[in-house]
């Protein structure tokens, strides 16, 4: 009997049988290939890929759809694609001429190490890349027939690896590496699929076809559980546990969001599209608070406005008609592109966010552009991250003005309507907070982490420098009170978003702040609520809170 420890990624109870997922080592017949019959049988396997992602689209739930979306759409890249038919007219085969290209993009995107979400996206191209050569090779796609329910190993997951197993026949899943995040990890948290991940790789050395308890409420499983381990685990299963914490989630979530003392908020969710805003609506979110859109960004290409649109309007459908604030381009995040600048104009502290978009006025248009139109599809507002002044605004609302126009002379519906704010990050804005919404400025967004880390200068992932990022200290406190006393001078909405407000004590210190709406990782809904309704909303006008609760990394 030997116990390990992971991370939880879906609750549960279970104890089966472990079917360790084996994935085949790539043999490519060397020599010269005949690049026209190449390009045929590429056209040809691409194609049955792209028919096959479509009927797992069709066959998935909402928030599974866009998953498979983004890998068809991947074989219509015109950049990744042409860099496969590049391979192919030198001479190699079609096969390891894509397989080449999809490990280069994947090791490009799990090298940022800055940008969590599209440094787990590596996955999906792998997938889909791996999905392109098994029909080049005439291998099947589905790795594993089982006859049984079982536990799931591997060492990471692919999507398409849960969506191909029939249901009921995974009991679990435990994985060596992986993440959170990933989208193995949303299909099985909407799946209910008690999961671990990150279990280390000794795990998977001899685990097959042996039995394992899987405990995924504290992240743990024990390979060859004795008798008493078993009998634990069978008698918490039978105890109901499982289906317990399900109902008892759902009454929370039914209960209106009220405080204590009877003073609404709100509760959104901060999202990267339309895979995660289905699930955050699942779990109980109003809406979107801070829907990120720099995922568009793949190896230094940005989607049209077109391509744009349509993402836009995915995620207005996966919100199923709550409201979804959309933040434009923070490149500072992002490898890709923040290496276009250099020294002075840093990532960090130079070019980020409406900066960056200023400077790239084509860029900022088309997501301008394709924004105003998928606001005529539902409720949407934006967000310029990093604004400085009022002069930033004024340039950045110069170019929605010229939008609008062009729009109107394409004779494209849009939008005119759609209301624009700005995300507080910088210290000098809370500052000046009102000369924005007398300039226009329709509502305010306060990025606790961003604004956490320029106020105390201590970078987010400086750990010598943690006992300075304080998301709720006394500076912290002035200038988000200051920013709050400014909207409600004026009547204008203001919201706090970052990875603070998943903490549910630094949540309750915001809402003693004066906010009271709150947007954060869907994962942390449940808790932040439940806080929530057990507190008080009496603003404390006395003073600063006392105590602070540091949480570094994320966006906002």
């Amino acid at each position: 009997m030997k116990r390990y420890k992971g991370i939880s990624v879906s609750p549960g109870l279970v104890l089966g049988q472990v079917s360790l997922l084996k994935r085949e080592n790539y043999l490519f017949i060397r020599g010269q290939h005949d690049p026209e019959k190449e390009l045929l049988v590429l056209r040809e396997a691409v194609r049955i890929a792209q028919n096959e992602l479509e009927s797992m689209a069709g066959r998935s739930a909402e928030g599974e759809k866009a998953i498979f979306t983004f890998q068809s759409m991947l074989l219509e890249d015109e950049t990744f694609m042409g860099e496969v038919r590049s391979y192919i007219q030198s001479g190699t085969g079609a096969a390891e001429a894509m397989n080449r290209v999809g490990q280069r993009y994947a090791d490009k995107l799990l090298a940022m190490t800055d940008n969590a979400y599209l440094q787990l996206r590596n996955v999906d191209i792998l997938d889909v890349t791996q999905r392109v050569v098994n029909i080049l090779a005439g291998r099947p796609r589905v790795l594993l027939t089982l006859d049984h329910p079982v536990i799931l190993a591997a060492d990471k997951l692919m999507p398409s690896d849960l969506f191909c197993i029939p249901a009921g026949m995974v009991l679990g899943i435990i994985t060596s590496e992986g993440s959170t995040l990933s989208h193995a990890a949303i299909i099985a948290r909407a799946r209910r699929i008690p999961s671990i991940i990150q279990v280390g790789r000794d795990f998977l050395d001899d685990c097959d076809g042996r039995i394992v308890a899987l405990d995924a409420d504290d992240g743990s499983c024990i390979l060859d559980p004795d008798a008493d381990a078993r009998q634990q685990i069978v008698s918490r299963i039978c105890a109901g546990q499982r289906a317990d914490e399900p109902a008892a989630e759902t009454a929370v979530q039914d209960l209106p969001c009220v405080t204590r003392d009877g003073e609404p908020f709100e509760l959104l969710a901060n999202c990267f599209g339309p895979e995660d805003i289905a699930s955050a609506v699942q779990m109980g979110a109003a809406g979107v608070g801070l829907l990120r859109s720099d995922y568009q960004i793949l190896a230094g290409n940005t989607f049209d406005e077109q391509e744009q649109y349509y993402y836009y309007a995915a995620c207005i459908a996966a919100a199923q008609g709550r409201p979804i604030t959309v933040r434009t381009f923070d490149f500072g995040s992002d490898r890709t592109l923040s290496n276009v600048y250099r020294g002075d104009q840093s990532a960090h502290l130079g070019m980020r966010g409406i900066r960056s978009s200023l400077r790239q006025p084509r860029r900022f248009e088309n997501q301008i552009r394709a924004l105003l139109r998928a606001g005529a599809v539902g409720p949407l507002r934006i967000v310029f991250p990093m604004v400085t002044n009022v002069e930033d605004w004024d340039e950045a609302m110069n170019l929605v003005a010229r939008c609008r126009a062009n729009l109107e002379e394409r004779g494209v519906a849009y939008n005119p309507d759609v209301p624009f704010g700005i995300m507080l990050s910088i210290p000098a804005a809370c500052l000046t907070a009102e000369d924005f919404i007398l300039d226009g400025c329709e509502f305010f967004v306060i990025g606790t982490n961003d604004l956490t880390q320029y106020t105390h200068a201590a970078g987010r992932e400086v750990t010598s420098a943690e006992r300075y990022f304080q998301p709720t200290s006394k500076a912290m406190y002035k200038l988000i009170r200051m920013t709050v006393d400014a909207a409600e001078a004026h009547g204008i909405p203001v919201g706090i978003c970052g990875l603070a407000c998943g903490d549910a004590a630094n949540a309750v210190q915001y809402l003693h702040m004066g906010l009271r709406s709150f947007s954060m990782g869907p994962q942390n809904l449940l808790q932040v609520k439940k806080a929530l309704l057990d507190a008080d909303a009496r603003p404390d006008r006395e003073g600063p809170p006392q105590g602070v609760r540091t949480v570094r990394g994320g966006d906002g």
